[in-house]
């Protein structure tokens, strides 16, 4: 059987996002299933919109997540898979295109820029909406040709694409019918020599021996231009699939633009998500295994890949799940993992951990453990260790509903004033002592106890939160509610 060769092939022209991560995931765990070659290939051919820094960034992402390639420009292959980016093949594709005139595959064009504008605008004004080009070049006459030729005038080459009807096996998809009548005669080569994207995709794959071409659904209409330059050359067609869109909670393609849900795939990393996290997450876009279990490894993933198990409808990137799912990865973190990945994200010029302990710094971090979602949330959380903090009104107006709250926050205080060994024990100790003394229990004793020593009506373990606050902290506060 042919080894199995899938690749990902990134324009930089932008940096790695949600839907181009999952084209690249995808691919590997295709290959990786099969024992098979995971390939990055850089397609730089568009030189004016290639964005620097983009192909650095590509694979640091790529490489974060755990996404390695087998072989790429930073680890090439054996020799006859050329090279891995587009923009050290250009003789390359010269050299094919020029092959194809001699075969009279494809022909020369040396229509200008104004005569394709008026051509198109003249069948736009007849109500044409599929516009193609006349294929006035096809019909030159070798005079004619050769007349240009020696004038020097700029030509494009086209490919000739010949009256044929295409039955594709989409292994995603199912057959897709196309009639090549609706393509018109496609540029292959630029007036510049830079080969067009489907020219240069399709001797990049042969060249490289790429078995399967796994993409999103927006490339269906290039397969056939394709798959007709594969017949041209008389080369074999690789097996196609093309994922469903990976849509917004609006049921909009996914965007930068998108509501709530990140886009890029460094911006989750700036926020603290872990790479184990977001592979398990992006796997379940628009592709479900076997069974319930839905927290799942990158070696569980591999092994249970299957390309029959596709959806044919459109994925929906919900954020919240994947809050949900990075949540499950860092509780299951241990304990000195969560500390090194948390601190990371500490806005240290917002809370000033040089004056603390890393003792207590740590126990101030492991109570939001089973709490956060990401790690930069942490930030949401530090404030009163840190800093002074007022009540707001709207906590006060909350307090204000309790009944005899007055009560339970004055003896609070005094058991406070009187507490000499500052000990976790001793404050659940208290607080139940408070308890017996003031008849109050649950909400009537807890939320009154809680804003009272820490400004906030939420949080995590209330005995280890006022013990890390300290007994000054906690009595400075207490006086903000009375």
């Amino acid at each position: 059987m042919t080894k199995f060769r899938l690749r990902y092939a990134p324009s930089p022209t932008g940096f790695l996002h949600i839907g181009n991560t999952r084209t690249a995931l995808m691919n590997y765990l295709f290959a990786k299933h099969y024992n098979g070659d995971f390939i990055v290939r850089i397609e730089d051919t568009d030189l004016e919109r290639n964005v620097e820094g983009a192909i650095e960034s590509q694979f640091e992402n790529l490489n974060w997540l755990g996404i390695n390639a087998d072989e790429s420009f930073l680890k090439p292959g054996e020799e006859k898979y050329g090279k891995y980016m587009q923009s050290q093949k250009f003789g390359r594709y010269e050299e094919l295109a020029e092959k194809l005139i001699s075969i009279k595959k494809a022909y020369r064009c040396f229509c200008t820029t104004e005569e394709l504008e008026k051509d198109y605008e003249d069948q736009v004004a007849k109500g044409i909406v599929a516009t193609k080009y006349s294929g006035k070049c096809a019909r030159l006459s070798e005079s004619e040709i050769g007349s240009n030729l020696k004038s020097n005038k700029d030509f494009s080459i086209r490919f000739l694409v010949p009256e044929t009807t295409l039955n594709i096996k989409d292994f995603i998809k199912g057959e897709i019918t196309f009639d090549s009548k609706e393509l018109g005669d496609f540029v292959i080569l630029k007036t510049n020599k830079i080969a067009t994207y489907n020219f240069a995709v399709v001797v990049d794959d042969f060249d490289m021996g790429i078995s399967h071409v796994l993409r999103g659904e927006e490339h269906i209409s290039n397969t056939p231009r394709q798959i007709l330059i594969y017949q041209a050359f008389g080369w074999e067609t690789p097996q196609f699939g093309h994922m469903s869109l990976i849509v917004d909670s609006t049921g909009k393609k996914l965007s930068k633009r998108s509501g709530n849900a990140l886009f890029f795939i460094e911006q989750y990393k700036n926020q603290g998500y872990l790479p184990e996290a977001m592979f398990n997450y992006i796997s379940l876009l628009g592709w479900s295994p076997i069974g319930e279990k839905e927290l799942l490894t990158k070696q569980e993933l591999i092994s249970m890949f299957d390309d029959k198990r596709f959806s044919k409808s459109p994925s929906t990137f919900d954020m919240t799940k994947m809050k949900w799912i990075n949540s499950q990865y860092m509780k299951a973190l241990s304990e000195e993992e969560y500390l090194e990945f948390t601190k990371k994200y500490i806005n240290t010029e917002m809370f000033n951990t040089k004056d603390k302990s890393e003792d207590w710094l740590n126990q101030v971090l492991l109570l939001f453990k089973k709490e956060l979602e990401f790690a930069d949330q942490i930030n949401n959380h530090l404030n009163i260790f840190f800093n002074e903090v007022d009540v707001t009104s709207e906590t006060i107006e909350i307090l204000k509903t309790i009944e005899e709250h007055e009560s339970v926050i004055k003896e609070f205080e005094t058991q406070i004033s009187t507490l000499n060994e500052w000990e976790i024990e001793n404050i659940k100790s208290l607080i139940k002592l408070v308890s017996e003394n003031t008849g109050k229990k649950g909400k009537h004793l807890f939320m009154p106890i809680r804003i009272a020593s820490s400004s906030s009506e939420h949080g995590p373990s209330l005995a280890d939160v006022i013990y890390l606050l300290g007994k000054d902290k906690v009595l400075v506060n207490i006086a903000k509610v009375k």
